[in-house]
């Protein structure tokens, strides 16, 4: 069997154009791990003194926190996981219906990250006084300009 330069150059084109599409998916990119919608978490223990925050409002907030925090990094890690399969298959050009499930599963995570920010808010309006929550509400949007 005779192996031309041309066999052996559409083989490695071929090699490199699979280990490119494995690194895209493996890799992120800024818009996959998007702002959220509402941090407020960090922005409490930052200016923890200045909100004058009692030792029972850290304990619950340190007790939410321990609770809430490994569930959110699972769900960002979906969303990474969700959004690189499915910029992998829409690049390789798998069928419709495999590019529309990978859509939903983007979208399921979105919506759990969103519903978990939401509960995180609700439970910083439960734990702070509204001075401190509108306080810290004055803060996070000083931040975002």
């Amino acid at each position: 069997m005779k192996t031309t330069f041309k066999t052996i150059g559409v083989v490695v084109s071929a090699a490199l154009l699979s280990a490119s599409f494995t690194l895209a998916q493996a890799k992120s990119v800024p818009g996959d791990a998007a702002i959220p919608i509402a941090e407020l978490m960090p922005l409490t223990m930052r200016y923890e003194a200045d909100l004058k925050l009692s030792a029972d409002q850290l304990k619950a907030l340190d007790s939410y926190k321990k609770d809430a925090m490994p569930k959110r990094l699972k769900i960002q890690q979906e969303i990474l996981d969700a959004r690189s399969a499915l910029r992998l298959s829409m690049l390789e050009g798998k069928p419709q219906v495999e590019r529309e499930a990978l859509m939903k599963r983007v979208v399921d995570a979105e919506m759990a990250h969103l519903k978990a920010r939401n509960t995180c808010v609700d439970n910083m309006k439960a734990v702070l006084s509204s001075e401190q929550y509108q306080q810290l509400v004055n803060l996070y949007l000083q931040g975002l300009r």
